[in-house]
């Protein structure tokens, strides 16, 4: 695959440089349809995730940020050990983090590339097992860990979640759960 065979458009020398990379044009040819994911490939998903920056956030000053956390968040799948736990240096956010660190500095970006996928995983501790008193303590060591960059966060959530597949209920938990502390 090459960037002319993305299924969005690339919008500035940035973007460029990231897509150019084999490493991410694996990844974004990467998946199957699944639950949670029924477009399959990566890079479909990608495209579903930037209509909604568009749509949720087109004149924020985000944009740009929101853009290449999209571009890049669900890449790395494609690197993940399935015979290790998909933890730590073995989960896609940080290896996407981790790949990402050789083009982009903002901290904010980073991090919430990272940990894009962690208030999903604290809602699930409640919506699996009932244990919403461990989905707090797991989100709110997400909102610490975050500080000043929750809005950044939420929103990337907002445009990750709103997709196909995807049930609006851990969104809308974690994001009651941050009016709720705040």
């Amino acid at each position: 695959m090459t960037q002319n065979q993305l299924p969005f458009q690339l919008e500035c020398k940035l973007e460029h440089q990231i897509t150019q990379h084999l490493e991410f044009l694996e990844g974004a040819e990467f998946g199957k349809p699944r639950r949670g994911h029924p477009e399959g490939a990566v890079k479909y998903h990608i495209a579903d995730v930037l209509r909604n920056v568009d749509r949720f956030f087109i004149d924020s000053p985000d944009r740009p940020a929101l853009r290449l956390i999209a571009l890049l968040h669900d890449t790395f799948k494609y690197q993940v050990d399935s015979d290790r736990p998909r933890c730590g240096d073995n989960h896609h956010g940080m290896i996407a983090r981790r790949f990402a660190e050789r083009f982009i500095s903002d901290q904010s970006v980073l991090d919430v590339l990272e940990l894009h996928d962690e208030a999903y995983n604290a809602w699930q501790c409640g919506n699996r097992d009932g244990r919403w008193d461990k989905a707090s303590r797991r989100a709110l060591a997400l909102l610490d860990r975050l500080g000043t960059n929750i809005d950044l966060y939420l929103a990337f959530y907002r445009c990750d979640n709103a997709t196909e597949g995807k049930s609006q209920n851990s969104f809308d938990w974690f994001e009651q759960f941050v009016r709720d502390v705040s």
